[in-house]
């Protein structure tokens, strides 16, 4: 059963098929590596911002952060009001070379922030990425604690949370696949949320679906081009996936200034729509989680 307020908000998320179309330009330190080093705070926003307009009301909800974007681009209208909005929790992003029993890898929260300010702030969802292996240790109970406490905290707001595994230390195709579906084995364990899930490899999206339970998930791009995105979704919306939530693999090719508004306009516009068109045949995700609860003590009977 789920509670009326994160139901609502997993709507405001959500195609009206019940399918997540998500534009996420959250990213941080990933994004800085895409510009030149002289690239300032402004000249992210203002990137963030030329994504989102270009878009205009085709994402079902962008996902951004209190960096760089919010609230500054739903104050100012930049983010269409009747559009979700999911918010980044975690201080860091993703790291490039980490390994198992290191626990500078745990992830935190940003400080001064939290699910309760990012809710007041206006958002309708957290996330939530953490440097993921199921078999890392002390590193692995860290990083357990760190999601049942942001999976407790938003349950208590009514709050959806997305909760991002990205592996790390990966040896072939098999360790990559084995990390992948084992670690959404165990995290969905934790409570309710939505995973957003890294491709675990060909043939492997059913185990996905299957270790996730009665949550829903959502892939990410995770840094391929879009030709493999594309191919990838595919095989995981058929599997059951919920949708997307794409980064650089839509974005990428705009990040230059002087060809940006036309890469915006055409590539950008038409490979969302592209992927769009993919996720209306996953799983919706009312399918997967409970339906609404029934205690309506306020209503006439």
């Amino acid at each position: 059963m789920m509670d009326h307020g994160t139901r609502r908000r997993l709507r405001r998320l959500t195609t009206h098929g019940g399918h997540f179309c998500v534009a996420a330009v959250d990213h941080r330190d990933s994004m800085l590596a895409e510009f030149p080093e002289s690239a300032t705070p402004a000249d992210l926003t203002a990137f963030k911002a030329d994504v989102i307009t270009a878009l205009g009301d085709r994402p079902s909800a962008v996902m951004i952060e209190p960096e760089y974007s919010f609230p500054h681009l739903t104050d100012d209208g930049t983010v269409p009001p009747c559009m979700g909005v999911i918010c980044a929790l975690e201080a860091q992003g993703y790291r490039i070379e980490v390994t198992r029993g290191d626990p500078t890898i745990a992830n935190r929260l940003m400080e001064g922030w939290s699910a309760k300010l990012l809710l007041e702030s206006g958002a309708d969802a957290a996330k939530l990425l953490v440097l993921y292996r199921h078999d890392d240790g002390e590193v692995t109970a860290a990083q357990d604690n760190l999601v049942r406490s942001v999976v407790e905290s938003c349950a208590k707001l009514q709050l959806p949370v997305l909760v991002e595994p990205v592996p790390y230390d990966l040896v072939d195709a098999t360790d990559r696949a084995d990390v992948i579906i084992r670690s959404v084995e165990r995290l969905s364990s934790f409570g309710p949320m939505i995973l957003k899930v890294p491709y675990p490899g060909p043939g492997a999206c059913s185990l996905v679906d299957e270790a996730a339970g009665d949550l829903p998930w959502a892939l990410l791009s995770w840094g391929v081009t879009f030709g493999e995105f594309r191919d990838q979704l595919t095989e995981a919306c058929e599997a059951g996936a919920s949708g997307f939530m794409v980064g650089r693999a839509l974005w990428r090719e705009a990040v230059a200034p002087e060809t940006r508004a036309e890469v915006l306009a055409t590539t950008v516009v038409d490979r969302f729509e592209e992927l769009s068109t993919i996720a209306s045949k996953g799983t919706p995700w009312f399918r997967r989680m409970g339906p609404p609860t029934q205690d309506w003590p306020w209503a006439k009977k």
